[in-house]
C-alpha cells in the first residue's frame, strides 16, 4: 500500500480516515500545505481549495472528525458566526487551527476564546506550520498568552573587549529612553565592574539569591535588587577571592523565570562563558550578544563561542559587535578580513571613544559623547534592534548657503 500522504479530495471513504484536513482559499497556501504533509510523512490528510461552508458540507459527511483542521478565514465577513456554524458538525476533541490576512490581535482573542487553538497570518510557510502543529504529539502548540520578559545574554570574545560597557549602557538606555523596566545581572561573582560603573556597590544579592534558590519568590528577589533610578535594578555579587560559590544546577534559571515575570529585559553580564554560570545563561538566553575586537585573538575566539552558543536547544538568536577599545592602527584586522574569517556578519561596529566613556565609567555617570555616529548612537542602535524602534535620527545641519542667504 502506497505511503503518500492524501493530497486531493479521495472518495468518502479515504476522506474519512483523514487526521488533517485543511481548506483554503488560494493555491499558494495549498501549495505549501501538500509540502508540509509531504515533508512530514503524514499518511492520512485531505486538502483543498474551498470556504468555509464547503468545510462544514465536507465534515457533514464524516462518521468521525479529523484530529486537525486547518481553515482560511479570507473573505469571511462574519468569522466567528462561521466557525460557530463550523463548529456544530465538528466533535469537541477537533483541534481547529485557523488562517487569515489580518493581524488582528482582537480577532485572535475572539478566536481563542471559542476555542481556535491558533490564528495564522498569511502568508503561511512550512516552518510556521511545523511550529504551531506538532505531529508527533498529536497536539497543536499551544499559544502563551502569559507576558514575560526577554533574557538578553552579553558576552565578550576575550578580556577587555568592553562587555559590561557595552551592555550596561544599553541596559541604561532602556531603562531610561524607552521606559522599560530592566533586571543588570552581573555574573562575575568576583570582580564585576557593573557597580563600579553605576558609582554604586554590590550588596552580594546574586550569591544569595543563587544559594536559596528552593525559597525564592518574587518578594524575595525584589529585596535583593539595588535599584538604580526607578527603571534600573541591579543583581551582582562582590565575593572575596578564593570564597567558595556553591549553588545548585538550575539555580539561574528559576531566578531567570522569577525575573522575567516583572521585568520587560533581564540583560545578563556573561562575565566567563565557559563556566556553570555561563553555560547557563546561554541555555535560557532569547538573544546573545558577542563583542569582538579587531584582533586575531578575538576572531578566532568569535568562531568558537558562536559554534558554542548556537548548538543548544534553545537556538538563542546571536549577533556579533565589533567594538574599536583602541585607537585605529596598523596591524589590526580589517572588519572585512573578520567577518569573512568568522563567516558572519557584524551587526554593528561600536567606534573607538578617547574620552567621554572612560571619564563616565570613572564618574558612574552615562557617557556624555554626542557624535552623529559616535558611542552612544551605536548602543541606541542597539537597543533599537531588541525593542523593534527606529532610533532616533540625528538633526541634520542645514546647508551653509542656506545659512549665508539668511544673514
Amino acid at each position: 500500500m502506497s505511503t503518500m500522504p492524501s493530497i486531493l479530495p479521495k472518495p468518502r471513504s479515504a476522506a474519512r480516515a483523514a487526521d488533517f484536513v485543511a481548506f483554503v482559499a488560494d493555491k499558494a497556501t495549498e501549495q505549501v500545505l501538500k509540502n508540509y504533509v509531504l515533508e512530514q510523512a503524514m499518511p492520512h490528510t485531505y486538502i483543498a481549495v474551498g470556504t468555509i461552508d464547503d468545510a462544514i458540507a465536507h465534515l457533514a459527511k464524516l462518521d468521525r472528525s479529523p484530529q486537525f483542521l486547518l481553515v482560511d478565514l479570507q473573505g469571511c465577513v462574519m468569522p466567528l458566526s462561521d466557525l460557530g456554524r463550523l463548529a456544530e458538525v465538528c466533535e469537541p476533541s477537533v483541534q481547529v487551527v485557523t488562517l487569515g490576512e489580518r493581524n488582528d490581535v482582537g480577532l485572535f482573542r475572539s478566536l481563542l476564546k471559542i476555542g481556535v487553538r491558533d490564528y495564522l497570518v498569511k502568508p503561511l510557510t512550512v516552518e510556521l506550520i511545523k511550529r504551531t502543529v506538532n505531529v508527533t504529539d498529536g497536539v497543536v502548540n499551544q499559544v502563551m498568552l502569559a507576558r514575560a520578559g526577554k533574557t538578553i545574554a552579553f558576552a565578550g570574545t576575550r578580556g577587555g573587549v568592553g562587555v559590561t560597557t557595552v551592555a550596561l549602557n544599553v541596559a541604561r538606555h532602556l531603562a531610561e529612553e524607552t521606559h522599560r523596566r530592566i533586571a543588570y545581572v552581573d555574573l562575575n561573582l568576583y570582580s564585576g565592574a557593573a557597580n563600579c560603573m553605576l558609582g554604586a556597590q554590590s550588596n552580594n544579592g546574586l550569591f544569595d539569591v543563587l544559594q536559596n534558590v528552593h525559597r525564592i519568590d518574587p518578594q524575595y528577589v525584589e529585596r535583593t535588587l539595588v535599584p538604580h533610578g526607578t527603571r534600573l535594578f541591579m543583581l551582582s555579587a562582590e565575593l572575596d577571592y578564593g570564597a567558595p560559590h556553591p549553588y545548585e544546577p538550575g539555580a539561574l534559571a528559576r531566578l531567570l523565570a522569577l525575573l522575567c515575570d516583572s521585568f520587560h529585559y533581564v540583560i545578563l553580564d556573561v562575565a566567563a562563558p565557559a563556566e556553570a554560570l555561563g553555560n547557563e545563561a546561554f541555555d535560557h538566553a532569547s538573544r546573545v550578544y558577542l563583542v569582538a575586537d579587531r584582533s586575531v585573538h578575538s576572531t578566532r575566539e568569535a568562531v568558537r563561542l558562536l559554534r558554542f552558543v548556537e548548538d543548544r536547544d534553545n537556538n538563542p538568536i546571536t549577533s556579533l559587535l565589533v567594538n574599536n577599545v583602541s585607537p585605529a592602527s596598523a596591524g589590526k584586522v580589517e572588519l572585512a578580513d573578520f567577518t569573512a574569517a568568522v563567516g558572519r556578519s557584524v551587526l554593528h561596529e561600536i567606534p573607538y571613544e578617547a574620552k567621554a566613556v572612560t571619564v563616565a565609567e570613572n564618574l558612574g555617570e552615562p557617557p556624555r559623547e554626542r557624535a552623529p555616529n559616535g558611542f552612544n548612537q551605536t548602543v541606541r542602535r542597539i537597543a533599537s534592534d531588541l525593542t523593534g524602534q527606529r532610533p532616533a535620527e540625528a538633526p541634520k545641519r542645514a546647508p551653509r548657503f542656506r545659512l549665508l542667504r539668511k544673514r
